[in-house]
């Protein structure tokens, strides 16, 4: 009995010392459990914008594939071309910067917005006329060219629409493997809303 009794005091003794350091250092065990439910979070979030970005990037292939009535939208397919041409794998640090090009890029970003409005409108310019003939005619992609006035306007966005579609042909061309979903985690992880907020957290849990 004795021996069953020391047992008993011994394991009160440790949940009790267990207890004390867990309220002793409740910030860092939070701070560690935040952290996990982040990384799961941004690994999920990755995932959903994969399955969403293959279709995405075939539809880019698709644009650009030979049709007797492909003269009528695949202006600017040359620009794209090589990437198209391409089978090889894309390295971690590509589908990286692919996923941040997707996902954490505005299109137009937030400078050429604020040149929009503050350069004059190029007299007698016609949005239709621009992208007439061209693969940036496709209703999808029109809301980009919200605002534009000038050709310099259009071709700054239609090069960053490249851009995207060149990251999304690397993400479709590595598909759903474990590189891509590692790859989207650490630029959802990386976005400066996300490290902004992970920082006022840290900051209000030591304040508390």
């Amino acid at each position: 009995m004795g021996s069953v009794r020391d047992l008993v005091e011994r394991s009160k003794a440790v949940a009790t010392n267990t207890l004390g350091e867990l309220r002793r250092n409740w910030r860092l065990l939070m701070a560690a459990v935040l952290a996990v439910g982040a990384v799961l979070l941004a690994i999920d979030v990755s995932d959903r914008q994969g399955r969403m970005d293959i279709p995405q990037g075939y539809a880019v292939r698709m644009v650009c594939e030979p049709d007797p009535e492909s003269h009528l939208w695949n202006g600017g397919c040359e620009r794209i071309a090589a990437d198209i041409s391409r089978s090889d794998k894309p390295s971690i640090v590509e589908l990286y910067q692919a996923f941040v090009t997707v996902h954490h890029t505005q299109i137009p970003s937030p400078e050429l917005e604020r040149q929009f409005r503050s350069d004059p409108c190029e007299q007698g310019f016609d949005l239709d006329t621009q992208l007439k003939g061209t693969r940036y005619v496709f209703v999808p992609l029109r809301p980009h060219f919200s605002g534009a006035c000038s050709r310099a306007q259009v071709e700054t966005i239609m090069a960053m629409l490249d851009d995207r579609d060149r990251a999304l042909l690397a993400i479709e061309r590595e598909g759903l493997s474990h590189a891509a979903l590692y790859a989207g985690a650490l630029a959802n992880l990386t976005e400066p809303l996300v490290i902004l907020g992970a920082a006022a957290v840290v900051a209000a849990l030591f304040i508390l």
